[in-house]
């Protein structure tokens, strides 16, 4: 039978003991779920490490468990891409933290293009999003989110190599056997695309420019297409 997850703060677990207090989690365990004392739900910590327990007590007030084994998890990629996605509407941009959680992708990190879309951002539900998907994916970390830079700031500081999707740049597919850091950061940009310029500055701070095909994606696909090609063998 599969097991439930979730994400707590590694905080909570103290040797062979969990013991916490969160309303939401345990409404899901008895009332969601259906979970009850006796039964196995496997915690994690969002190093790796996955924590089978089984629960003493689960109530309004907290939970507690008693942990019967640890183990790594084994379901997360080598390369760590971290997307830079260009802000984009409410429901497109949580379908992007949703499904790039699925695929695989280390962390997120909202940018300010020059067509970005300039709306409210939610980082609250942002992140629940991404530990709901990280859970039913299973998932061994769970992906950062960052806040939310301009476009020239991000190529700045992003640490590792880095490439913006165009179409005017060198095919995904020759470009992945070249990869050789463990570290990527993946520039998406918003509808219409990057401007020119930001092309062009791009290109002058080391940047590699890639292209996906001939086809224009949608923002909210182009990121998981280029996650779904980089990050399969």
């Amino acid at each position: 039978m599969k097991l439930h997850r979730f994400f707590i703060d590694p905080r909570l677990i103290q040797g062979n003991r969990i013991v916490f207090s969160d309303r939401e989690i345990a409404n899901q365990l008895k009332k969601v779920l259906r979970i009850k004392s006796g039964d196995e739900v496997l915690f994690l910590d969002g190093s790796g490490k996955e924590y089978l327990t089984v629960l003493d007590s689960l109530d309004s007030s907290g939970i507690k468990g008693r942990v019967v084994k640890v183990s790594e998890n084994k379901n997360e990629p080598e390369l760590k891409i971290t997307l830079y996605q260009s802000l984009c509407k409410k429901d497109k941009l949580e379908w992007v933290l949703q499904k790039n959680t699925e695929v695989g992708i280390a962390a997120f990190a909202p940018v300010l293009a020059e067509r970005s879309e300039k709306l409210g951002f939610n980082a609250e539900r942002a992140e629940k999003i991404i530990r709901e998907a990280a859970e039913q994916s299973e998932r061994g970390i769970l992906p950062a989110l960052f806040k939310i830079q301009d476009l020239s700031d991000a190529l700045k500081n992003a640490a590792g190599e880095k490439i913006i999707l165009d179409r005017s740049g060198e095919n995904i597919k020759s470009y992945k056997s070249t990869v050789n850091s463990q570290m990527l950061n993946v520039f998406v940009g918003p509808e219409g695309g990057f401007t020119e310029n930001e092309i062009e500055i791009a290109k002058n701070s080391g940047v590699k420019i890639i292209s996906l095909g001939p086809r224009i994606l949608r923002t909210e696909t182009a990121g998981l297409v280029a996650a779904a090609i980089l990050l399969n063998k």
